[in-house]
């Protein structure tokens, strides 16, 4: 495994990340799917631990909290090998202080985080997505608190467009608040939208990108060219296989560089992401421990520039 730093922070985080959206219950009220129980999720996270993997992301209502429950049953006596990263925005409840990012929200769900993780202190707390409801810098005020009590020790953004990084990068520095280190969005070979405004933004302003669906829900596997193969994410989004279609060609470049390092099309094409300007890390997503190593072998090699420059090009 490889390690950079979080953007501008000294935190060292590993290139590819574990994530535990799939870690929990399939029946729950909010932040679904979860279909991985409980003592499958607990060995994942060990191995990703085994392989090097220190990331962990997760967020307060996946599954209904099941996700951060497996988490802290996983981590109980290895806290120091982990870096835990945990989100609160969205709804979690009936009531109308259960979502969003005003002070008593994320106050109350940060106390909620810590216990159902088991530990006294949230390495990343993330806001899960833009609250229009809630000013800023009652939000930044909220987090920077967090950090000063030490319940907290970064704190990061997961889907703000380029413009509200840059707002809230901004009232942080004036105000002197704790801020963003790190956004999360979706960022792949087939999604290069970030490349027009957030990339550049992180570039500038040395914060790093920490990317989910980095495989594009399978698209970039290629196992989309010739089907849908049971019981795969593209029965339920018909989508991805028309746009395996689209991407025919790009995704046969793919499978041809792939080969010619020995590696898989998702090896190569999350080699290729994790290099990209201001990313730090890449979050992965198993449901079998096998996908891990797999994951894992994305890293440790590098693409030569040709080779990155003909990805570049075919799915441009």
């Amino acid at each position: 495994m490889e390690y950079v730093k979080l953007g501008r922070s000294g935190l060292k985080v590993s290139q590819i990340s574990l994530g535990c959206w799939t870690f929990g219950r399939a029946d729950t009220t909010y932040g679904q799917p979860g279909k991985v129980g409980v003592d499958d999720s607990v060995r994942i996270i060990h191995k990703a631990a085994d392989l090097g993997i220190n990331l962990i992301d997760t967020a307060n209502r996946y599954t209904d909290g099941d996700s951060e429950e497996i988490v802290g049953k996983a981590i109980k006596g290895r806290r120091h090998e982990f870096v835990i990263a945990t989100k609160v925005r969205g709804r979690v409840g009936a009531g109308p202080n259960d979502e969003g990012l005003s002070r008593v929200h994320i106050m109350d769900q940060v106390e909620r985080s810590l216990r159902r993780l088991g530990t006294d202190y949230i390495d990343l707390y993330q806001a899960h997505s833009v609250d229009p409801t809630t000013p800023l810098d009652e939000t930044l005020r909220a987090f920077d608190d967090l950090v000063r009590q030490g319940k907290v020790r970064y704190i990061g953004c997961s889907n703000f467009p380029a413009w509200v990084l840059a707002k809230s990068l901004w009232i942080s520095d004036v105000e002197r608040l704790a801020s963003f280190v790190s956004v999360q969005p979706t960022y792949h070979l087939a999604n290069r939208e970030v490349e027009k405004e957030l990339q550049p933004l992180c570039v500038d302003q040395g914060v790093g990108m920490i990317l989910y669906s980095p495989l594009g829900g399978g698209l970039l596997t290629g196992k989309y060219l010739g089907g849908v193969p049971s019981g795969s994410r593209g029965e339920a989004k018909p989508q991805l296989v028309n746009q395996a279609q689209r991407l025919e060609k790009a995704l046969g470049v793919l499978n041809e560089i792939a080969a010619s390092y020995g590696k898989t099309a998702s090896q190569t094409s999350l080699n290729w992401l994790v290099d990209r300007p201001a990313v730090s890390s890449a979050i992965i997503g198993v449901s079998r421990i096998e996908q891990l190593d797999e994951n894992v072998g994305a890293v440790g090699w590098k693409l030569s520039a040709e080779d990155a420059a003909r990805l570049d090009k075919a799915f441009r």
